[in-house]
């Protein structure tokens, strides 16, 4: 997961849940095997060239990209996400 990626999911969960929420939320991410990665300039040049490609939003950019990088399956509710095709692996959360 991108570090853009898991700032924004904190951001949503501080705007809906509140501070102690949010940090108790993305605190029982850890044991998850999720690896988050760092933004780096190569990063952010890939994440552009997909935001250009897709239309997606920057942050979601970093999302595609990264996943297209690792070859690593997209979990996402955001329907946006379709625009890659069928033949990209995505795992369809509910909203």
């Amino acid at each position: 997961m991108s570090a853009i990626n898991y700032g924004e999911v904190y951001g949503v969960l501080l705007r809906l849940y509140g501070r102690d929420k949010a940090g108790s939320t993305m605190n029982a991410l850890h044991p998850l095997p999720i690896t988050v990665v760092d933004a780096d300039a190569p990063g952010a040049c890939r994440a552009s060239e997909v935001k250009s490609q897709y239309k997606f939003y920057y942050a979601d950019s970093f999302a595609a990209a990264l996943a297209i990088e690792k070859k690593a399956m997209l979990v996402t509710s955001d329907s946006d996400f379709r625009r890659l095709g069928h033949g990209f692996p995505i795992l369809w959360l509910k909203s």
